[in-house]
């Protein structure tokens, strides 16, 4: 029996292990942060993109995880800019899974950085997270997006990280999901 259980163990062992060593969640080449991210290229001007993600009335056109966002504040700041706040829901009825998020910073054509806070009704949450939306041109007519979440200017707890790891997978696919969405109808809106 004692054999037994320690077979068990070891196996849920090398199976968390994996599961780590092989998490999406981890360091890449120009970040000195660990983080989760994808990246696609897309045929249309970085600055259709770069207007297409600014306007919070598109995410529902996009976004397979993300019904529909609220801006909060427009009436002070512009949708997209730097002190906007906009509320996310997963549902039409806005109940389930929610959150608000702050812009913290922008740089016209090249990022979008975005708080992550209020978390409500979620499985599993973190602190001090924000996502990033980097636009990068290469030609007039292409560019190259990349979405990526990671904690911000507070280290992550053991916890966190490992929610972080696991979680990774999810956040991935869901944002590969999103970015061929957001490649499909800006190029079918540039080819118009």
């Amino acid at each position: 029996m004692k054999k037994r259980l320690t077979i068990i163990f070891l196996a849920i062992a090398c199976l968390f292990a994996a599961i780590i060593f092989f998490s999406p969640y981890g360091k890449y080449e120009g970040f000195e942060y660990k983080l989760v991210k994808y990246t696609v290229t897309i045929n249309a001007p970085v600055k259709d993109v770069y207007s297409f993600l600014g306007n919070s009335k598109n995410a529902s056109r996009w976004s397979v995880f993300v019904h529909h966002i609220i801006p909060l504040n427009a009436d002070s700041v512009p949708d997209g800019m730097p002190g906007s706040k906009r509320r996310c829901f997963c549902r039409a009825d806005e109940t389930g899974m929610q959150w608000d998020e702050l812009i913290t910073e922008v740089i016209p054509y090249q990022k979008r950085q975005l708080t992550i806070y209020n978390l409500k009704n979620f499985p599993v949450t973190a602190n001090n997270l924000a996502t990033e939306q980097l636009y990068e041109a290469l030609s007039e007519s292409q560019c190259r997006l990349t979405f990526s979440i990671f904690f911000k200017d507070a280290k992550p707890t053991l916890m966190e990280k490992i929610k972080m790891y696991m979680a990774a997978y999810k956040i991935k696919n869901i944002f590969k999901k999103n970015m061929a969405n957001i490649k499909r109808i800006v190029e079918e809106e540039n080819n118009d």
